[in-house]
């Protein structure tokens, strides 16, 4: 009997100190109660777990004395002391400070999972959503501009002089939309007015090649709009602004009498968390008369005004989005959701100013283009985060465009873009991510735009598949290794590439607040479906396909220090950068004379074509400061930079293209003998010293600001403008102009405003403010002075 009392209580008393315990709770921001996702949270080196995407963590402990440590890109460190007993069940919701420092912003598009700022190997750029607000964007294109080193010329995004003038056709920057994609899937271009706007995150700018994680397009860089989920209040803004164009310096160029051309607008968001619900609601209606007037028609017989017109330049839109997330109760860690944009629009595009005098804000006949547009895509998604802190992601998108141009230019296309992506958080001998996916691109082509196919049809159809890994290891708290490999292949029609590039980056923490960095990234573009094929003339200029376009490749080396600093309550970081980039089969939109001669109906064969141009070289340096705080009892924010390239041409001897038939006197064509001005082999179209700066100071109810945006003059243009020019075949003043226009621009903005009350703020902005009559692209001439009342609702 004793022995078996002695064996009971043996046995319950191995049970009692055996038995588990159970910690677990929700993190949260401990400013907007948000629920944090992806949380370590350990309770001993390399053992723990993650928050799921509620927030919540579980932990099942023997019974002792914990100290939990919790960590979180862009939050300070937590740590809590626990005592837990046999069998208890402990609840302990733990509220995680943001880090003040500029270095922790959080960062995703370097390496697809959250960085700190200062650990990412590449040079990256963040626009925050204030930004946008407070200078009354209603284009992304405006914000993208503000970055030092981009430029935005024809609405193709030119990152460090990587690009010059293409028509609009093949960018070498990719840009993104929540990681996807939003290209034109048929000639690679961005629609910047269809990017939402109102329920921003951020926008993050790598600048350097990209292609491993985000395929051929980021030759040159990624633009990324991230948009934000509801947090745990609800959140409704709404703002509504009008505003005029001022008359041009030129009194004589001012063809809208007394009449001086509006704008206007509205835009809202709301978001907000229902239950286990988040939904994120978001519109814009937007009205713009144009500051570019109607084409001059000669008089006639029946009108004796000269300035007789036809339409004239004009951007009308409407847009509406939505995004919805709903966090599975049964499964931990599943969340799925559909997000949409849709758009409306009637626009103008101008090619070509009329002259550099009185009709600089006129467009030379026949170069206007008006479009009636129709855009959507529709993304699907699903989100995974197991106990184990793997994570997978499937994202999907239908992304359909529709535009009907006036001049025989109609076109249309279709995109279905899937990818999955795995994701592994490991602790091997120190943090280490892993990342893998595989990509499928379909786009299917309908347009009289695009009707140099061999077959004439105007029916084309593009597919991309592709597979990337990535590796992202720290070493002992200090250094960061990344290395990353893509596999991409093409199929246009039934023409087929595919290539493998690769890209390795190290950041070393040499003090508190330094970071030396380093990166080698390699990329690869095929030509679109626009660039192959584009068949159409503008005015008297022809545009030819080149169904034998080749793929570019590149490859990208850059050395940096980013350095902290903190003066009082004001932080921020400066980045110095030195970088080259180098291209193979170089892709040039260039002057040429390409088919038979018919006279001056066809300009004798002459026109633009996408060629392969030879080899091409961009080294520069860059340097930027960013800053957020308290100067005193004033707020200051500011984002500023100034970048100096070099782009040349490294074979401007080589014959890369020769007239059609053998008769032609026209010579074989060179970089050289097609340029304006070849001095040191400059490439066409591009500002080789650029600087950005943004300021904005707040105290109490009142806030001023204003930007400064500087634009070198334009050295190298094609050589035919000016020769079309001086011939009298396309008189539009373009070699005065560059003989004139020799030391670059500088554009002021300012704005000004007050909170009235608590929800209400006003704020009157002038953009341009020295009413510089200036051009980023010879020959399309930029906005005068415009004025903006904004009035902006939080309610």
């Amino acid at each position: 009997m004793r022995l078996f009392t002695f064996t009971v209580l043996c046995s319950l008393a191995c049970q009692m100190f055996g038995q588990n315990t159970t910690i677990r709770g929700v993190v949260i921001d401990n400013r907007d109660k948000q629920a944090l996702i992806g949380v370590n949270v350990l309770y001993a080196p390399g053992k723990g777990t993650v928050t799921d995407v509620n927030g919540r963590y579980v932990l099942d402990l023997p019974p002792g004395e914990y100290e939990l440590s919790l960590s979180y890109v862009g939050y300070t460190t937590t740590m809590r002391s626990v005592v837990l007993t046999a069998g208890e069940v402990k609840e302990l919701d733990i509220a995680m400070e943001r880090a003040a420092a500029q270095l922790d912003m959080v960062v995703i598009s370097a390496g697809k999972f959250d960085q700190r700022i200062g650990e990412v190997t590449q040079s990256l750029s963040v626009i925050r959503p204030d930004l946008v607000r407070n200078k009354n964007i209603t284009s992304m294109s405006e914000a993208i501009d503000q970055v030092p080193g981009v430029v935005i010329i024809d609405e193709e995004p030119q990152i460090r002089a990587g690009s010059g003038f293409s028509y609009g056709a093949g960018s070498r920057v990719q840009v993104l939309v929540d990681d996807i994609p939003i290209l034109s899937g048929d000639i690679g271009r961005p629609n910047w007015t269809f990017l939402p706007l109102e329920n921003l995150e951020q926008v993050e700018v790598i600048k350097g090649a990209s292609s491993v994680l985000y395929g051929s397009a980021a030759l040159s860089g990624v633009i990324n709009v991230r948009t934000a989920y509801p947090r745990a209040e609800p959140s409704t803004k709404v703002t509504l602004f009008t505003g005029i164009y001022d008359s041009p310096e030129n009194a004589g160029a001012r063809w809208w009498a007394d009449n001086n051309p509006m704008t206007g607008g509205a835009n809202f968001s709301h978001s907000q968390q229902y239950g286990r619900f988040d939904l994120t609601l978001g519109g814009n209606v937007f009205s713009d008369n144009g500051y570019v007037g109607p084409e001059p028609i000669p008089a006639d017989s029946i009108a004796t005004d000269p300035l007789r017109t036809s339409s004239g330049g004009y951007d009308k839109r409407a847009r509406i989005n939505f995004g919805t997330r709903w966090r599975n109760a049964k499964v931990k860690g599943l969340s799925y959701g559909i997000n949409a944009n849709f758009m409306k629009s009637r626009s103008t595009s101008v090619f070509i100013w009329n002259d550099i005098e009185d009709g600089i804000y006129r467009p030379k006949p026949g170069t206007i283009t008006l479009t009636r547009g129709t855009q959507y895509y529709v993304d699907p998604y699903l989100d995974y985060l197991s106990n184990a802190g793997t994570h997978h992601t499937l994202r999907m998108r239908y992304h359909a465009q529709d535009f009907d141009n006036n001049n025989g230019q109609d076109n249309k296309n279709h995109v279905l873009h899937g990818e999955y992506q795995v994701q592994q958080e490991l602790d091997l001998f120190g943090e280490t991510v892993l990342t893998a996916g595989v990509v499928w691109r379909r786009v299917d082509s309908e347009a009289e735009l695009y009707s140099g196919d061999p077959d004439g049809s105007g029916l084309n159809r593009a597919d991309n598949t592709a597979g990337y890994l990535q590796l992202d290891k720290k070493f002992f708290e200090k250094l960061t290794l990344s290395a990353g490999v893509r596999y991409e292949q093409f199929v246009v029609d039934d023409v087929e590439a595919s290539e493998p590039v690769l890209r390795v980056g190290g950041t070393y923490q040499a003090l508190k607040a330094t970071y030396v960095r380093v990166s080698y990234g390699q990329g690869f573009r095929f030509p679109t479906i626009g660039e192959r094929y584009i068949n159409t003339s503008v005015g008297s200029l022809n545009i030819y396909p080149n169904p034998d376009l080749l793929p570019e490749r590149s490859w990208n080396v850059e050395g940096g220090v980013k350095q902290g600093f903190e003066l009082g309550g004001f932080t921020g970081y400066l980045d110095a950068v030195v970088f080259q980039q180098d291209f193979e089969n170089y892709v040039e939109f260039t002057f040429g004379q390409w088919a038979q001669p018919a006279g001056i109906s066809n300009l004798f064969g002459f026109g633009f074509k996408s060629v392969n141009t030879g080899g091409a070289r961009v080294t520069g340096y860059e340097f930027e400061l960013v800053g957020k705080g308290k100067l005193g009892p004033v707020d200051v924010t500011t984002l500023m930079g100034y970048t100096h390239t070099l782009p040349i041409s490294t074979t401007p001897n080589l014959v890369y293209a020769k007239p059609p038939f053998p008769n032609s006197t026209f010579p074989p064509s060179t970089y050289t003998n097609t340029s304006y001005d070849p001095t040191d082999n400059i490439l066409k179209f591009r500002i080789q010293h650029l600087f950005r700066g943004d300021v904005q100071a707040a105290y109490k109810r009142f806030f001023i600001g204003g930007s400064a945006r500087y634009n070198s003059h334009v050295q190298n243009i094609d050589l035919a403008f000016i020769t079309l020019d001086d011939n009298g075949l396309l008189e539009t003043g373009v070699h005065e102009w560059m003989d004139t226009h020799t030391t670059g621009d500088w554009i002021f903005d300012a704005r000004i405003g007050m909170t009235f009350i608590e929800k209400v703020r006003v704020a009157f902005l002038v953009n341009n403010v020295t009413n510089e009559t200036y051009a980023m692209r010879p020959l399309s001439v930029e906005a005068p002075r415009s004025m903006q009342v904004q009035m902006s609702l939080n309610l």
